[in-house]
């Protein structure tokens, strides 16, 4: 697959290329993040955009008749950015037990949270990318396919059929920086920073009040930055839900290809997103579709693409312990 739209570490550097660190460690693990274009939201903590409701294209006439006349249906639409972040503390004994050497609390303080805050933005990542795909993707495909319920060929998720609370799901969802994408805000002294963190106090030593250092003397600080996920084109979203091999409700290829259908999926925009447990069954699949001959010596599982529509495996996504979908339309 080739895409062409900005990723999100190509737009935060373009404001700043100090926080290149922070960034790659933030995505670093976020498979689905990595594949997402993203823009730089137009009123800072909201994006508006423009949702295409209808287009009226060029016709066929005869000869010396008129032009059929072209046009395109939009509504303006609004998608607030949330705030992904938090606080860190450290009493200032520890911080000097843990910087060996260093007399200075404030010095020592300073190395300490440089040091933790690559584990808190690997974890604020998988935190977001998960928000992204159940808050975002999930919410908006299960809101489109609610409008249009009793039109069958438009819908866009699939019932694999399983029914308790051991269940997968497979999303698939075209994307670009117009309509279907992620969403940034940079901030900051400039205004050239995607993330943050910022001493509170002013640095300065004070009794910490929350937390699990509260009543302690030491330093704080806290981390945010401003992001979204704008689903601009939803029916350029689609999912297969309920999918339970355990208990014989295995997705089938036919889905998949029903999927990748109903969405008008393209190569050069569009990835199935799944858990990676789920791409490793794929993989299961796809080595019982095979025809083996006796010159065959090795058999491979492993499965990078659907008909040339990249296959992105996650483990921010749940691990085969969804709930049941209700179909909006049941």
């Amino acid at each position: 697959m080739s895409m062409s739209n900005d990723t999100m570490q190509q737009v935060a550097l373009g404001y700043s290329k100090t926080q290149q660190t922070i960034i790659n460690q933030f995505i670093k693990e976020l498979k689905f993040m990595q594949t997402v274009p993203f823009i730089t939201a137009t009123h800072g903590i909201f994006n508006q955009y423009e949702e295409v409701t209808d287009v009226s294209g060029a016709g066929w006439r005869e000869f010396d008749a008129p032009n059929e006349q072209m046009d395109i249906e939009s509504i303006m639409r609004k998608e607030n950015l949330g705030v992904i972040g938090g606080d860190m503390s450290v009493s200032a004994e520890r911080a000097l037990m843990i910087a060996n050497n260093v007399k200075d609390p404030a010095k020592a303080a300073e190395l300490y949270f440089a040091k933790r805050s690559l584990t808190v933005l690997n974890d604020a990542g998988k935190a977001t990318e998960r928000h992204f795909i159940y808050e975002h993707l999930y919410k908006k495909m299960f809101k489109y396919n609610d409008l249009i319920k009793s039109d069958k060929g438009k819908r866009t998720m699939i019932d694999a059929g399983g029914t308790g609370s051991t269940n997968w799901s497979i999303f698939a969802i075209r994307q670009n920086k117009e309509q279907n994408c992620g969403l940034l805000s940079p901030f900051g002294e400039n205004n050239d920073e995607l993330m943050t963190m910022e001493w509170l106090n002013g640095g300065e030593l004070h009794k910490i009040t929350s937390g699990k250092d509260a009543g302690k003397i030491g330093f704080e600080t806290t981390w945010k930055a401003y992001l979204g996920y704008q689903v601009g084109c939803p029916n350029y979203l689609g999912g297969i839900f309920n999918i339970d091999p355990d208990n014989s409700k295995m997705v089938t290829a036919a889905m998949i290809d029903d999927l990748l259908d109903a969405i008008e999926a393209d190569t050069s925009d569009t990835v199935l997103v799944m858990q990676r447990g789920m791409k490793t069954k794929l993989g299961r699949l796809k080595l019982g579709l095979l025809q083996l001959g006796n010159e065959d010596k090795t058999i491979s599982t492993a499965i990078k693409d659907w008909d040339g529509i990249d296959i992105v495996g996650t483990n921010t996504m749940y691990r085969g312990n969804e709930e049941k979908v209700s179909m909006p339309w049941a």
